[in-house]
């Protein structure tokens, strides 16, 4: 069987006689060429490969290329991403997080608390109960009458006869009266300092003084 003339492949750089340590991406665009060439030098003479489809087997070789390229853009831009991100997190340390929650903490007596009530609809009467770990209701919050959407809240820490409440964890319920005069419960979002930030497999978790903590995107206001 007569080969031939690979002069011409080797012009145009599709062979390549220096051995050199490539990635594995490298490796199969040379293993895609060299199967290629081995084809084109032991076809037929009398029956040579069509050109339309040598030019598809090109067009195969481009696509593979160009995905494999693509691949590892996608994946640079990913780690760059992740690196940003975890940046970000770690410069809102010592910050205020809103997050969804229905746990406060005190850290000392008569801290403060802020936090938002996620209203669905509008109300005539919305109001907020802070328990104490034995579920024991120590203050109610009548917020009156408010509309659909965000509504702040402020605890000033206090019980209902004006004691400071002690340090320690505490649960918070929002209810809302409705048009039938029937109550339902509120979505709440609490304001919570960050004390630091965790890492798992390029994730940013933010863990907030009372003792939880929150992905990025369940973050909905830093201050």
């Amino acid at each position: 069987m007569t080969e031939i003339n690979t002069d011409m492949l080797q012009q145009y750089g599709l062979q390549n006689s220096t051995k050199k340590q490539k990635d594995p991406n490298a490796m199969m665009q040379d293993d895609f060429l060299t199967l290629m060439t081995e084809q084109l030098k032991n076809q037929d003479p009398m029956k040579p490969t069509d050109n339309g489809e040598f030019l598809g087997q090109m067009a195969q070789f481009s696509t593979v290329s160009s995905l494999s390229k693509l691949q590892e853009t996608a994946t640079s831009l990913a780690d760059s991403i992740r690196s940003s991100m975890g940046l970000a997190a770690v410069g809102m340390i010592g910050k205020e997080a809103l997050a969804k929650t229905d746990r406060v903490a005190l850290a000392a007596e008569g801290e403060k608390i802020n936090g938002v009530i996620d209203l669905p609809a509008s109300s005539s009467k919305v109001q907020l109960t802070i328990t104490d770990p034995g579920g024991n209701v120590i203050r109610t919050l009548n917020l009156g009458r408010q509309t659909a959407g965000k509504t702040e809240f402020s605890w000033d820490g206090k019980r209902t006869d004006g004691s400071p409440a002690a340090a320690g964890n505490y649960v918070i319920n929002a209810e809302f009266a409705t048009d039938g005069d029937e109550t339902q419960a509120a979505a709440t979002l609490v304001y919570s300092k960050i004390d630091s930030v965790s890492f798992d497999n390029g994730k940013a978790t933010l863990n907030t003084r009372d003792g939880q903590s929150h992905e990025l995107a369940a973050i909905t206001q830093i201050h």
